[in-house]
């Protein structure tokens, strides 16, 4: 990294501007591979539709959501190459932390408008022609437009937010750190289905869910979870050294 940052006398906003600068370093990385990837599995996915008879196969396929997953490793990288950089330069770990967070909101809110017109154009096109079903998984669940745009939007956001949780961890403790953190999530999550089919919740749990509010199962949830990522997220960097 090339960017300097003049964080003497800078005002709190200033510097918060010139930290986002610094992850604009990840450009090619965020943009230019995960669309690059993405074109080449939907190219593929279209050749092998395309030579089946018409209106004799409908696939689903989750290609797209690999996308998903490349945010999370993105946030993650970024904050364990660029965090010990900028807190060398003066950035206090509370400027480092919204300034990433900005980020993530604005990567969260282009793919998941790009996610959510490839979604209308699929569906208009019956699935580009071929009866694809790649872009539109999240239309049943979201019910209307709106619900599955801020659906879309949010799920990035939440991927994004606990790819910087694990690059905090990983900062403070290591791989350690993000092995004991994966065998407690899976004890905790063992642990909740144990109890639930022990108890014969699935029921009551699955009426739960299809009678609550579309907005609250698929946008609510998933910005609580980010929330939390966040917060951890800035709780570890406070005690994390460069």
């Amino acid at each position: 990294m090339t960017t300097a940052l003049d964080t003497r006398s800078a005002p709190d906003r200033d510097r918060i501007i010139s930290v986002m600068r610094v992850h604009t370093h990840y450009r090619t990385l965020a943009f230019a591979w995960p669309l690059g990837i993405l074109a080449v599995i939907v190219a593929v996915t279209w050749a092998v539709l395309s030579l089946a008879p018409d209106g004799s196969t409908e696939i689903k396929t989750g290609g797209s959501l690999f996308v998903f997953f490349f945010g999370l490793v993105l946030f993650a990288q970024m904050v364990t190459q660029a965090f010990p950089f900028v807190l060398g330069l003066g950035v206090t770990r509370r400027e480092f932390f919204r300034a990433t967070v900005c980020v993530a909101a604005a990567h969260a809110l282009v793919f998941g408008v790009g996610m959510f017109v490839l979604s209308v154009v699929e569906t208009a096109t019956d699935g580009f022609g071929v009866g694809m079903q790649m872009f539109a998984l999240a239309t049943p669940l979201a019910g209307n437009a709106v619900t599955e745009l801020l659906l879309l939007v949010a799920l990035f956001a939440m991927c994004n937010l606990i790819g910087m949780l694990a690059g905090a961890v990983y900062l403070r403790w290591g791989v350690t750190g993000i092995w004991t953190t994966v065998l407690v999530e899976s004890v905790v999550v063992g642990a909740v289905i144990f109890v639930v089919t022990w108890q014969g919740w699935w029921g009551p749990v699955t009426e739960a869910v299809a009678d609550a509010p579309r907005l609250l199962t698929t946008v609510l949830l998933p910005l609580l979870v980010a929330s939390a990522a966040g917060l951890g997220t800035r709780i570890i960097l406070q005690r994390t050294s460069a």
